[in-house]
């Protein structure tokens, strides 16, 4: 659970961290005096961070779907150990499992929503900056 939780924490502070520098650089696009140089670097790094969010994004359900595989495992272990007599026994492995993906597709889902958001917003101000 903790390896989902950091991933959705990076993924998050890098889709932050463009939206910041998207704020800034809209505002500062509204001037009329920006220089060719500054012009080319805003299309050069407008975009930096966006690949490492889109892995943690794709990365999130595939952390639940192993948290979701290691529970089964500790489930059909005790169903080894103790047989499946005993439902209160299983319980731990079924709710680690699900607990697990519930948490991956809950990370991943703003995740990818946000990180839409962003490259639509890259898109506008990269039209800004060519005109």
């Amino acid at each position: 659970m903790v390896p989902i939780l950091l991933v959705g924490v990076i993924g998050f502070y890098y889709l932050i961290n463009v939206y910041l520098r998207l704020k800034s650089v809209s505002r500062e696009l509204r001037k009329s005096n920006v220089s060719i140089e500054r012009r080319l670097e805003i299309m050069q790094t407008s975009d930096s961070g966006m690949y490492l969010a889109g892995v943690m994004a794709a990365t999130a359900p595939l952390l639940g779907l192993l948290g979701t595989v290691t529970g089964m495992v500790t489930t059909f272990q005790v169903i080894t150990l103790y047989g499946n007599q005993n439902p209160v026994l299983m319980a731990d492995g079924i709710s680690e499992a699900l607990i697990t993906t519930q948490s991956g597709l809950v990370i991943a889902f703003p995740l990818i929503l946000f990180k839409q958001r962003l490259e639509e917003q890259i898109k506008r101000v990269l039209t800004a900056v060519q005109a």
